[in-house]
């Protein structure tokens, strides 16, 4: 098809007819499906699948165009039709995942050869954004009666808005009195105010949902656009569009800085959707170094530091008349005896104009005088703490509770710094109330040698890899400084409580995994002293299955198999592994031991398990109902039980009786009433449906299907299995 339209440098008017025609079929299909869409938005009829055949042939024709823009001369052509371009993002937010997948494809093709000046035309984008977004050019360019505009929308919105559509943001309120509940929520969740989410608004596609592949697809276009692989010109307009979304939220008038307001303004969810594609250059020059004295980027003193700290870097932000320059952790604690609460105390101006970006492993953060919001980009899931506003004079004559921030001058609050609320209460009981060097509390658990690093980064903490205001990547609600916390061999640190959590639950389903006791950031094998009571076990396990799975694996031969010899492969000397990955095991409820219950890619062609007994779960030497002859070489360890409706290894021991493979117990109510003689003969598949061929997968002779057979020793009988 290329060949035949695109063989010649210039396009002959019939080819040009080809194409028009095409386009104009992707205009009427694109009309159709928004009305679809707007249509399901609204509930009067139901979302299109991903296998429904209403798309198909806009699907047929956006393959098309993707062929076409395969040549230079296609992607020349296809980036001068601006009703295409402005179909292609209709569609992104509107049509089905492949529709939308075809779409992604096609914008990375075409974009280089788009200027930005034509996109921003074509959304209706009144100007591009300046090219120097620094926060010191910014405050340079700033007009005191120029009013900003929060339904003003931005060349990269409508990209933006696919991410901030698969977002879940938790809100909380950090301030005065007991708030401390959290909030979750989503977009779709989050009724936007009528302008900015009507259905002819200039952001129409900030409503509806999207799917979280399709936002990583979205993520990876737009870094991409940043780092110049599509053009060195759209890196430079992508970087400043990010940068501006962010920050937007310092421009956001006071009125609009309540937490109810701000979180229907597109603005803030746009600035969190920027925060996932943020680089380590916006980092650098988003961030307020030094304070801007006046309009005209003139810079003003260096900010000041915290006298009642020796390291000479811990900024101030509040000053008190009596105690000099302050931070917030000092602030608090001068402030707590009687005699010091009625000092006067302000906050620097500056610091409330102030803003801090920062990106710790993958995720971004944004800090306000008022708000503090961070995004994760690899789970999508994002955090925003609304702080107290703007205010000339720090409140006197109030404790702050060390874990929530809730202040009070009366009851526990009034003699310490800890709340009255159970959790806090809880917290105190395990943490550290040792204070640093560096004069700020200690953040971790009691009694641990040496005390957690510093959270706010004072002095040199090469360890150290994230600070106070970093959330705690498990729970994803609370940042670091809110609980005691640990730091783990790995460098990373958690809330001590979260990872217990993590450890005591274990893992997910019936099968036994180990993921749950790798690190969430790096991977790394969890590792603390305080964990050791937790770790044991779980390492004894581990080992066990380990063992278990290697002796299977040299008895079937394949410890020499190409995934585990060949370089590059997954396994590539890594038998334990391969074997690991290959064999699924499952712990006996009644001798406590790891058993083996088949390969891996059984369950996972059944399906997963969404409910079972662990009582059910018993190994075939605690369910030997047949009297198996038992091995002399491995006991009843190794002693396996075939499935009594199918020709697999059993995994569940039910009534007593019966056993079972991972598909015949998720359907036993049908199957354990189908008549003996109705069965099917072997080979048997799962859920009792006849195979094909003639030799049982399990390679043994057995009793006919709907019998209680014991395959004996596993290791043994080098059996293959589903």
């Amino acid at each position: 098809m290329v060949g035949i339209l695109f063989s010649r440098s210039k396009l002959s008017h019939l080819q040009k007819q080809v194409c028009s025609h095409i386009v104009q079929g992707i205009r009427k299909e694109t009309s159709k499906i928004r009305e679809e869409w707007e249509s399901s938005l609204t509930g009067k009829t139901p979302t299109l699948s991903e296998n429904s055949d209403q798309d198909a042939y806009c699907f047929e024709l956006l393959s098309m165009v993707l062929a076409l823009s395969g040549s230079g001369v296609g992607r020349t052509y296809l980036a001068q039709q601006y009703p295409l371009l402005q179909d292609l993002f209709s569609l992104l937010h509107t049509g089905t995942p492949r529709i939308q997948r075809q779409v992604i494809s096609v914008l990375r093709r075409v974009l280089p050869e788009a200027k930005p000046q034509t996109l921003a035309s074509i959304l209706s984008v009144p100007n591009l954004p300046p090219s120097e977004y620094s926060i010191v050019s910014l405050a340079s360019r700033e007009d005191d009666n120029e009013v900003y505009d929060v339904n003003k929308p931005g060349i990269l919105d409508v990209l933006l808005a696919c991410i901030g559509k698969a977002l879940t943001v938790q809100t909380k309120i950090k301030a005065s009195g007991p708030q401390k509940g959290v909030t979750s929520m989503t977009l779709a969740e989050c009724q936007l105010d009528s302008k900015s989410a009507s259905s002819t608004g200039s952001r129409w596609w900030m409503r509806g949902k999207m799917d979280s592949a399709m936002a990583n697809k979205i993520i990876s276009l737009i870094q991409d656009m940043a780092s110049g692989l599509l053009s060195e010109t759209w890196a430079t307009v992508t970087k400043a569009a990010v940068a501006e979304a962010i920050l937007a939220l310092t421009k956001l008038d006071e009125n609009v800085r309540a937490p109810q307001t701000c979180v229907k303004t597109p603005t803030m969810w746009l600035s969190l959707s920027s925060l996932c594609v943020l680089d380590q250059d916006h980092v650098e020059r988003l961030t307020s170094g030094q304070w801007v004295s006046s309009p005209n980027g003139q810079h003003g003193q260096p900010r000041p530091t915290c006298d009642n700290h020796d390291d000479g870097e811990t900024q101030a932000i509040i000053l008190c008349t009596e105690c000099g320059n302050l931070c917030a952790d000092c602030d608090r604690y001068l402030h707590l005896p009687r005699k010091n609460r009625n000092h006067q105390r302000q906050v620097f101006k500056e610091e409330e104009e102030a803003i801090k970006v920062d990106l710790h492993e993958g995720c971004g953060r944004t800090k306000l005088f008022w708000l503090m919001a961070l995004a994760d980009s690899r789970t999508l899931k994002a955090m925003v703490e609304f702080r107290e506003g703007k205010q000339s004079t720090a409140k006197s004559g109030l404790g702050v509770c060390r874990f929530c921030g809730t202040s009070s001058n009366t009851g526990l609050l009034a003699i310490g710094n800890v709340c009255a609320d159970t959790e806090c209460q809880e917290y105190a009981k395990i943490a550290c109330i040792k204070t640093l060097p560096c004069g700020h509390p200690c953040r971790g658990i009691k009694d641990e040698d040496p005390c957690l690093p510093c959270l706010h980064r004072c002095g040199k903490q090469e360890t150290l890899k994230q600070d106070a205001d970093d959330m705690c990547m498990i729970c994803f609600t609370e940042a670091l400084e809110a609980a005691p916390a640990i730091q783990l061999k790995c460098n990373h640190v958690f809330h001590s409580h979260c990872v217990r959590s993590v450890l005591s639950k274990r893992w997910v389903g019936p099968r036994i995994t180990f993921g749950f006791s790798l690190c969430p950031i790096c991977k790394a094998t969890i590792d603390h002293p305080v964990l050791r009571d937790l770790l044991k076990p779980i390492q004894e396990l581990f080992e066990d299955v380990r063992r278990k799975a290697m002796m299977r694996l040299e008895y079937e031969g394949l410890h020499k198999a190409e995934a585990i010899t060949t370089p590059g492969a997954r396994f590539y000397q890594d038998p334990a592994g391969f074997a690991m990955d290959r064999y699924a095991y499952y712990v006996c409820y009644k001798c406590n031991k790891a058993y083996y219950g088949g390969e891996a890619r059984c369950e996972e062609q059944a399906g997963a398990v969404e409910e079972y007994d662990p009582q059910e779960l018993v190994c075939g030497g605690c369910s030997d109902v047949s009297r198996a002859q038992v091995c002399p070489k491995h006991g009843t360890d190794f002693l396996e039980y075939k499935c009594r409706y199918c020709c697999s290894v059993a995994v569940f021991f039910c009534f007593g009786t019966t056993h079972f493979c991972n598909a015949c117990h998720d359907d036993f109510q049908r199957i354990t009433n189908i008549p003996k003689l109705e069965l099917p003969r072997c080979p048997a598949g799962p859920r009792g449906k006849l195979m094909d061929g003639d030799e049982c997968p399990l390679h043994v002779k057995h009793p006919p299907t709907g019998e209680e057979f014991a395959l004996g020793c596993g290791v043994c009988r080098n059996a293959h299995t589903f």
